[in-house]
């Protein structure tokens, strides 16, 4: 994705490296280049769609610099709270700075940003993320040397860069699907934490970082399920009204399920005449597309349906592991692969993101309730690498799972799908929204469990989306509950593999990748990609990916290592990339 990056010049790191770290992170000619900012002790700069918030970049006060991407959508709000005087948000986050009301400022804003600014004076940079860590920004210390990047490619292509492996992520990726905590593909290149100020001081190489926000200022509410509900729809429908503006080339990513519909939803009741443009994904006739329709013909908006097959939906995520650093496991960059012609028709997507799990408390069902996480409680999720998620921090402080689920399951898998998106298209996500947020965190777990205030607030704010149109999850509207029994549940089980062994599609799912990758071009192209005899990933790993997964599963079409197959392929690519090695032809 497009993004703030830069360095200090000390410690090996010089001015030359500037330009190759701009070209690094300039992945595609459609992104915008900020000015290239360079003095005695420090490089930076941003590249950017340029479709929201500044237009160009550093914003400058009192010989202080600062570096934003993305936005906010209460920053005039906070600043009349405080009596600051500036517009823009990068200005006011220079003038809360200068004020020493940064961190006050940062507590109270609702946005989806990281920034890095840079004191002159004080020969200090501060790196600063959103309360929930929505925009990656990583960075690197080590010998002297201090890099950021929103990109870890910014970083890698600094000069003299540690580019040592951390020795937990390939068992952590290859189990989960995605890393955790701080950690990237690199030892000495972190993630910097959600809700967090880190402070590196240029005279003294020393690192300083804390928390402007944590978890535990969501304090228990006294409201009844019935005033949740419908406090949680007015907070909703506030959430998109911010993020929502209908001058501008909106759209949505609609599906099958419920949160992508409640955004539109929202947006045709604060704007019930405008046209505007939604897309969805998936194999022809499946659940998600025929959903989608139905709910469509309902507006005036237009509609468009992308269809995944065996032939077209690899090659274009070789170029997205890179631009996700590794990062995105191949089997989910789902849609990535229609990203241009959904670009010409929208700038900016109201994303969908983590709906479920916040306002649906989708994890409820495997995490005990009202209490806060542990080791023994997350290992449903994390399995035996709860120790990298940070577990015990103090910004997870409260009496919840969910929180460190979201800052880890839902910002290190869900979210990396964002980042595809975002080489072409903003992103905006109403559920996140801090007021919505912090609602559903200080009502009981017992009002989400299995959905319930989630359907009960769509079908009494939505009835015309949610009323008749079904869930693709259960094929019925949301809040209907008729769960089937457990041998029926056996039997559709079976069923199932049975239609998949011998070639039937399910409308339910919209890919097919245990079939598609049994494609002879498919097939022969993982076989060397995975070969332990020419790969990369046999210097990190004893693993033989090639005998182990890839051979089995070509071999028994009742066995499925999809998930396995394109996890190893998504590391050897990305390592192929970080070390030059032409990809098989």
């Amino acid at each position: 994705m497009p993004g703030i990056y830069g360095f200090a010049k000390a410690g090996g790191l010089t001015s030359t490296s500037l330009s190759g770290v701009a070209n690094a992170m300039r992945l595609y000619d459609h992104f915008a280049q900020d000015e290239l900012f360079e003095d005695d002790s420090l490089a930076a700069s941003r590249a950017h769609l340029g479709a929201i918030a500044q237009k160009s970049s550093p914003a400058v006060l009192d010989n202080v610099r600062v570096w934003v991407e993305g936005e906010a959508y209460n920053h005039r709000n906070v600043a009349d709270s405080l009596k600051l005087k500036k517009s823009s948000f990068a200005d006011l986050l220079l003038e809360a700075y200068v004020k020493s009301k940064l961190d006050v400022f940062l507590n109270r804003i609702d946005g989806y940003f990281c920034a890095a600014l840079y004191d002159a004076d004080r020969q200090q940079v501060k790196l600063i993320s959103d309360r929930y860590g929505m925009r990656m920004l990583y960075w690197y210390a080590k010998n002297g040397s201090f890099a950021w990047g929103s990109e870890v490619k910014a970083i890698l292509a600094c000069e003299g860069v540690d580019k040592t492996i951390d020795p937990t992520s390939y068992e952590c990726f290859m189990d989960l699907g995605y890393l955790l905590g701080e950690h990237t593909w690199f030892e000495k290149i972190k993630l910097i934490k959600p809700a967090t100020a880190l402070t590196y001081d240029l005279k003294t190489q020393q690192i300083e970082q804390h928390y402007y926000w944590t978890w535990a200022e969501i304090k228990p509410s006294q409201f009844t399920f019935d005033e949740a509900v419908e406090e949680l729809g007015k907070r909703f429908i506030t959430a998109v009204e911010r993020r929502f503006d209908p001058g501008k080339n909106v759209g949505v990513a609609l599906s099958g399920g419920l949160d992508s519909r409640a955004i539109f939803a929202a947006a045709n009741y604060l704007y019930p005449d405008f046209k505007g443009y939604a897309y969805t994904f998936g194999i022809p006739n499946c659940d998600d597309i025929t959903i989608a329709k139905q709910v469509i013909s309902r507006s005036n908006w237009t509609h468009e349906s992308f269809h995944f097959n065996d032939k077209n939906w690899f090659q274009p995520r070789l170029e997205k592991v890179w631009n996700t650093d590794g990062m995105h496991d191949m089997m989910h960059m789902h849609g990535g692969e229609f990203i241009k012609e959904i670009a010409a028709k929208m700038d900016i997507n109201l994303n969908g993101y983590s709906g479920d799990a916040i306002f649906g408390g989708g994890f409820l069902t495997r995490v005990p309730l009202n209490t806060r996480i542990t080791k023994e409680n997350s290992r449903a999720f994390y399995k035996n690498f709860a120790g990298l998620a940070n577990i015990d921090d103090v910004l997870y402080e409260i009496e919840r799972v969910e929180p460190n689920l979201q800052m880890n399951r839902v910002r290190r898998f869900t979210a990396m799908g964002t980042v595809n998106g975002l080489i072409a298209v903003e992103q905006r996500k109403p559920f996140f929204d801090n007021a919505c947020v912090e609602l559903i965190f200080s009502i009981p777990d017992e009002y989400r469990l299995n959905n319930k205030l989630y359907s009960m607030m769509l079908q009494k704010v939505f009835p015309k989306y949610f009323k008749d149109i079904p869930w693709q999850k259960t094929g019925k509207p949301a809040g209907v509950v008729d769960p089937p029994s457990m041998p029926k549940r056996a039997v559709n089980k079976v069923m199932r593999q049975l239609k998949a062994a011998i070639g039937i599609k399910s409308s339910k799912g919209y890919t097919n990748y245990k079939a598609w990758i049994r494609s002879p071009g498919i097939a022969e192209y993982l076989m060397r990609l995975l070969d332990p005899s020419t790969a990369i990933y046999p210097t990190i790993t004893k693993q033989d990916c090639l005998t182990g997964y890839l051979k089995p599963h070509l071999d028994n079409p009742m066995l499925d290592k999809s998930n396995q197959i394109l996890r190893a392929a998504t590391i050897e690519i990305y390592l192929r990339k970080v070390n030059g090695k032409d990809m098989p032809n």
